[in-house]
C-alpha cells in the first residue's frame, strides 16, 4: 500500500512541477519536438526518394526479347519455355500451375491486383479445308499455334463473330477459334471459314500426323493494348489461335503427347505501400516462391520481377541515410546542447525543492522517478507532435531547389514507417537520458548538505580570487595599443595582421 501511495505521489509531484514551470517545460518541449522531427525526417525523405526511383526503374525496365514491354512496377512473370527445355504434357505442369495460381502468388506477400495464366502449343501447319488433301506437297498458309489465357474474353473486343464455344472430345468436330484482326487481313479470312491444322508428332510407335479441323468463330483486337493485363506485345499473338481452356484440355491434351510448348504465369501485385522496411522479407518471399516453382517443374524461371531493383533500392537507401545523418549530426548536437542547458536551468531552480523532498523521506530513486516521469511526459508530447512536423520537413527537403528556394514540385510519397518511428523513439531515449542525468547529482543532497554546499560556493573560486580574469585583459589592451600606434600587432618590419 505504501509503495502504491509513493508511486502516485511521484505522478502528482511531476505534474505540479511541470505546471509550475510552464515556460521551461514549453522550451524543453520545443527542443524535443525539433530533435525528433529532424531525426525522423531523414529516413522519411530517403525512403520517399528511393521509392520513386524504384517505381521509375521498374516501370521503365524491359526485357531483352521480342516479347518485352513496359510492365507495372510489381509484375512477376514465371515461365516455362518448352523450346529450350523440352515440350511437356499437361500433367507435367499441373502441379506448378496449381501452386503459382494460388498459394504461390499469395506467398509473395503483397495484395494481388491481377493474375493471368497462359499456355500455348508448339507450331502447326495451317491450310484451308479444301487443301487438306495436299498438305504434304504444298506450303502452309502459315505456321500457327493454339493458346489460351485466363480472363481473355474480358480484355478483347470482337470485331466480328462470337467467342468460341468449348469443343467436345470428338476429333472430327471443328474447333472454334479466335484469330487476330491483323492475321485475318493478311490472309483474307472470314468468320465461319473452315481451316485445317497439321502437326507431325513423334511417339514410341513412330511418327504420326495430328489433324485438327478448325472453324473461325471470331476476329479480335485488344480492348486496350496498354492495359496491365497484357503480358506480351500484341504482335506475338498474330499467329496464335485462342481457344477456351476447356477446348485445350478436351482436344489438345488427348491428341498430343507434348501439348505444352510454353506455360506462363503473370502476377501483378500492389506495391504502393512497400517501404525500405519491407524489402528484406519481400526478397525472401520471392526467393522462396521461385525455388518452390523450380522444384515442382524444373526450369520454371522467374523472368520478370522487381527482385534486382529491390536489392539496389535497399542498398542505396541505407547509404543515403548514413550520408544525411552525417550531415545532420551538428544540428542534432546543438539541439541536445539546448535541451541540456534548459534542463540544467530547471534542475538548478529545483535544487532546494529536491533537498526538501529528500529531507522529508523521499529516496533518491523517487527523485529520479519524478525526473524520469517529467521527461517521459515531455517526450511523449514531442513524439506525437514530431511525427507531422517530420513529414512536413521531409516535404520541404524534397521541394528544395537551392538555398531558401522551395519551388520544386514533387509527388514524393511521405509515409511513416516502423523503422522511422524507431528512429524517433531512439531520439526520445537520448533526450530522456539528457534530462535525467542532471537530477542524479541533485538527488544526493538533503536540506543540510545542500545548505552546506551553498555556503561553500558563496566564496569565489580561486581563479577569481587571483584576478586571472582581469589579468587576461592585459594582452587585449596591449594588442589594441599596438594596432592604434603602428597598425599591426607584430613587431616592426615583420608582416602580420593589420
Amino acid at each position: 500500500m505504501n509503495f502504491l501511495r509513493r508511486s502516485l505521489a511521484i505522478f502528482a509531484v511531476a505534474a505540479r512541477r511541470l505546471f509550475s514551470q510552464r515556460g521551461l517545460a514549453l522550451a524543453t518541449s520545443i527542443g524535443l519536438i525539433a530533435s525528433v522531427a529532424i531525426v525522423m525526417s531523414i529516413p522519411l525523405y530517403t525512403d520517399a526518394v528511393y521509392y520513386r526511383i524504384l517505381q521509375d526503374e521498374l516501370t521503365n525496365a524491359s526485357g531483352g526479347d521480342e516479347t518485352s514491354m513496359q510492365r507495372p512496377p510489381f509484375a512477376f512473370m514465371f515461365r516455362y519455355i518448352g523450346s529450350l527445355y523440352g515440350l511437356k504434357e499437361w500433367q507435367d505442369v499441373e502441379q506448378v500451375d496449381t501452386y503459382l495460381s494460388g498459394p504461390g502468388a499469395e506467398a509473395l506477400g503483397l495484395p494481388i491486383k491481377q493474375q493471368v495464366r497462359y499456355a500455348r502449343t508448339d507450331n502447326f501447319r495451317l491450310f484451308s479445308a479444301n487443301e487438306a488433301a495436299y498438305a504434304d506437297v504444298r506450303d502452309p498458309l502459315e505456321w500457327i499455334s493454339f493458346a489460351f489465357a485466363s480472363d481473355f474474353e474480358k480484355h478483347i473486343t470482337l470485331l466480328e463473330g462470337a467467342f468460341p464455344a468449348p469443343a467436345d472430345s470428338n476429333p472430327d468436330t471443328p474447333i472454334q477459334i479466335l484469330i487476330t484482326d491483323a492475321f485475318a487481313n493478311e490472309l483474307g479470312l472470314q468468320v465461319g471459314e473452315e481451316l485445317v491444322a497439321f502437326r507431325n508428332v513423334e511417339s514410341e510407335t513412330g511418327n504420326r500426323t495430328v489433324q485438327m479441323p478448325l472453324q473461325i468463330s471470331g476476329i479480335w483486337v485488344a480492348s486496350d493494348p496498354a492495359e496491365e493485363y497484357w503480358f506480351y506485345r500484341q504482335s506475338v499473338f498474330e499467329t496464335q489461335f485462342f481457344v477456351p481452356e476447356a477446348t485445350f484440355q478436351a482436344r489438345m491434351t488427348p491428341q498430343l503427347t507434348d501439348e505444352v510448348a510454353q506455360m506462363l504465369w503473370y502476377i501483378i501485385l500492389d506495391g504502393d505501400n512497400v517501404t525500405s522496411d519491407d524489402v528484406g522479407w519481400l526478397l525472401n518471399h520471392i526467393s522462396t516462391v521461385q525455388q518452390q516453382a523450380a522444384t515442382l517443374l524444373t526450369n520454371t524461371r522467374l523472368e520478370v520481377s522487381p527482385q534486382d531493383a529491390l536489392q539496389r533500392y535497399r542498398r542505396s537507401s541505407i547509404l543515403l541515410n548514413v550520408l544525411l545523418y552525417a550531415f545532420s549530426i551538428p544540428i542534432v548536437g546543438l539541439l541536445l546542447a539546448f535541451i541540456g542547458l534548459v534542463v540544467g536551468l530547471a534542475v538548478n531552480r529545483q535544487r532546494n525543492e529536491i533537498a526538501v523532498l529528500r529531507s522529508r523521506g523521499a529516496t533518491a530513486m523517487q527523485i529520479l522517478g519524478i525526473a524520469a516521469l517529467e521527461a517521459a511526459i515531455l517526450g511523449t508530447v514531442a513524439l506525437l507532435a514530431g511525427i507531422p512536423v517530420s513529414e512536413q520537413i521531409a516535404r520541404v527537403i524534397g521541394a528544395t531547389r537551392s538555398f531558401l528556394n522551395f519551388t520544386v514540385e514533387n509527388d514524393l510519397r511521405i509515409d511513416m514507417t516502423l523503422s522511422t518511428l524507431r528512429f524517433g523513439l531512439a531520439a526520445i531515449g537520448v533526450t530522456l537520458v539528457a534530462q535525467i542525468l542532471p537530477s542524479t547529482g541533485a538527488s544526493r543532497y538533503t536540506i543540510v548538505t545542500f545548505k552546506q554546499e551553498q555556503a561553500r560556493t558563496i566564496r569565489p573560486p580561486w581563479w577569481q580570487r587571483a584576478w586571472l580574469d582581469v589579468l587576461l585583459l592585459i594582452p587585449v589592451i596591449y594588442g589594441t595599443y599596438l594596432l592604434q600606434q603602428q597598425g599591426s600587432i607584430t613587431a616592426p618590419g615583420v608582416e602580420g595582421l593589420s
